[in-house]
């Protein structure tokens, strides 16, 4: 199964021209429900950002592992519709699919002032299955999920799992906890953690300053009991006088966690919306976290700080703007 995710506003920037077009995500999902297994593979513009594998076990604390997203997509959608609240809207084709149209009540359909909600599916006539979902986001854009669903697996397909398969969930390659316990503060140890040096945009920048730097592990409890420890080490950025949140930076080397694969190409920032965005540069791979009333993440900002980073100078023991080391 082929999931194709809208844009959404997410855009990739050339960090020399300046030129930016939509960025492409999808999803591969291979799922064998008598056994279990899947697999499941995520990229961003191509790249490969997060790829899992793992096997499905009952669980007495949760719904089987194929009633989850995205593996739902591949049951039937409830039938007749009624019993989950739509109707049958009418008939027609996506992208040269057949598809039944279902569609909430219009007492039901998302208030224009909503932020995103899906309006309508669009399901195989057949096999009842989702091949589209439509939604309304904000006023006027519009966005849609396509699926794209592949003939049964041959029985000489083979799926390659780790020695201990991870905790028996449905993937999630959304799902990205970098988090974990802090050993150390300040510039000397953010340099010695990645085993080369970080990125950061100076003491002051944008009319913000440095205001915190920190360097944890992450440790990767969703790869499986056997998965190494991760280094990251993670910058703050704040308006001057202030403690509250404008940029963080987050850093990681290699080994990389999971749902860290493959950064985005080198010289190009991808930006999801005017909040989130990821860049690749020497090795490291950055997320970069921005609060849209101090900083937002628009393409000239993004830009801004894209061409900014550079790396934290050898020698340098603090600067005078931090508060937490």
């Amino acid at each position: 199964m082929l999931i194709e995710y809208p844009s959404l506003g997410s855009t990739v920037l050339d960090l020399a021209t300046g030129r930016q077009r939509p960025v492409s995500r999808t999803e591969e999902v291979w799922y064998e429900p008598k056994s279990g297994l899947w697999r499941d593979v995520y990229r961003i513009d191509g790249r490969t950002k997060s790829e899992q594998a793992g096997k499905c076990r009952p669980s007495p604390t949760q719904l089987p592992c194929g009633s989850d997203y995205p593996l739902s997509y591949l049951r039937p959608y409830p039938w007749p519709p009624a019993t989950s609240g739509l109707h049958v809207a009418g008939r027609g084709s996506f992208r040269g699919h057949p598809v039944l149209w279902l569609a909430p009540p219009k007492s039901l359909r998302t208030d224009k002032k909503a932020l995103m909600s899906v309006s309508e599916f669009g399901i195989d006539p057949r096999t009842h299955r989702i091949i589209v979902e439509r939604f309304l986001i904000g006023r006027p854009t519009g966005g849609s999920v396509m699926v794209s669903h592949r003939p049964t697996l041959p029985s000489t397909t083979r799926f390659l799992l780790p020695a201990k398969p991870p905790v028996a969930v449905a993937p999630n390659p959304n799902f990205e906890p970098w988090a974990g316990p802090v050993f150390g503060y300040g510039l000397p140890a953010a340099r010695e953690s990645l085993g080369q040096p970080p990125l950061w945009l100076g003491p002051r920048f944008r009319g913000l300053v440095l205001r915190s730097v920190r360097s944890g592990v992450y440790r990767q409890y969703m790869a499986g009991p056997s998965a190494k420890p991760i280094r990251y080490v993670r910058f703050f950025y704040a308006p001057a006088g202030t403690l509250d949140f404008a940029i963080t930076i987050d850093e990681v080397s290699s080994p990389r966690p999971w749902f860290e694969r493959r950064g985005p190409r080198p010289g190009t920032f991808v930006r999801f919306g005017t909040t989130n965005g990821s860049l690749s540069r020497d090795g490291l791979v950055l997320r970069i976290a921005a609060d849209p009333a101090r900083f937002p993440l628009n393409a000239p900002n993004a830009l801004a700080l894209g061409r900014a980073l550079r790396p934290l100078p050898a020698g340098l023991g603090t600067v005078s703007t931090l508060y937490e080391e």
